[in-house]
């Protein structure tokens, strides 16, 4: 669980095939450089205002379904308008926004894409392996930089007083492999791969706006680099020290320095360069519609 201290009681984690996925502390120095690169919406004006950011890392389980955690069972504010609204977007893709009810747990596992035309599809959150391919095309370069991240984003929203019913909306682009040098000597080794299956469609949904013109998140949960265990390990987030600990139940707690090892050089493996998590492709008209 990760909790920020400017909304003090509100919880956030990612759940994998029905057990809170295990976070793995990043480095404090590229927390840093993320955090920078990130616009925000200050919703506290106080002196003591900490960047509303995290970055952590979890194990993928290629096979294994998942689920974002909006715990706000203890969280005690914006009971009235405006609104807390949760955006959750996977390897670049944004299911959409929620409003956030205070007092309770949410999770999704699941959002619905299609329109009229071509019909309604649930899909059901899973990890699966990427398939790496040698060399590149270059036509994944760009859509590549968001691979193998997990993010949750909060926005502050108000009502509009208007109702919207069965708005198209695109589906997650497949992902069946991916050139080795889009991926920019990153050790990714899983994607999102969703169950999909046909579905009712949208019932109606109030249209919200965020308070921001800009449309800024006031907070961003970035769950960067998931990967297998032996990913993790390979890009050097995780040592296999401390998976023989965790094999144990004797996790070893805190940063675990990244030693590039020989092995990671003659590979080209390195540490991700900053990007801003709320550049992913998003489904924003500067209205939102809440998602079921």
């Amino acid at each position: 669980m990760t909790i920020l201290a400017c909304l003090p009681g509100l919880e956030v984690a990612v759940e994998v095939n029905g057990q809170r996925a295990h976070e793995y502390e990043a480095d404090p120095d590229e927390v840093e450089s993320r955090a920078k690169a990130i616009r925000y919406y200050s919703f506290q004006q106080t002196l003591d205002h900490k960047v509303p950011y995290v970055l952590k890392n979890i194990e993928a389980k290629p096979g294994k379904p998942f689920a974002f955690i909006l715990d706000a069972t203890n969280f005690d504010d914006f009971k009235t308008e405006p609104k807390i609204h949760w955006s959750c977007s996977m390897d670049g893709f944004s299911s959409g926004h929620k409003r956030m009810s205070v007092g309770t747990e949410e999770r999704r596992s699941y959002c619905k894409t299609g329109s009229r035309a071509t019909g309604w599809q649930r899909h059901r959150f899973h990890f699966g392996s990427l398939d790496v391919r040698e060399g590149r095309d270059g036509s994944q370069a760009e859509d590549a930089e968001h691979y193998g991240t997990l993010i949750v984003n909060l926005y502050l929203e108000v009502g509009t007083g208007r109702v919207t019913f069965n708005r198209d909306k695109d589906g997650p682009k497949p992902i069946p492999s991916v050139g080795e040098k889009d991926l920019k000597g990153k050790a990714i080794d899983s994607k999102v791969n969703p169950d999909t299956k046909p579905t009712h469609r949208h019932g109606p949904a109030t249209i919200t706006r965020n308070i921001d013109p800009h449309n800024r998140p006031i907070a961003v949960f970035e769950y960067v680099r998931y990967r297998t265990m032996e990913g993790l390990i390979q890009e050097g987030i995780i040592s296999r020290s401390v998976k023989k600990a965790e094999e144990g139940i004797d996790v070893e707690k805190g940063y675990q320095p990244r030693i590039k090892s020989e092995d990671n050089e003659r590979r080209g493996v390195k540490r991700e360069r900053p990007m801003d998590p709320t550049s992913s492709p998003v489904d924003v008209w500067g209205n939102h519609r809440d998602v079921n």
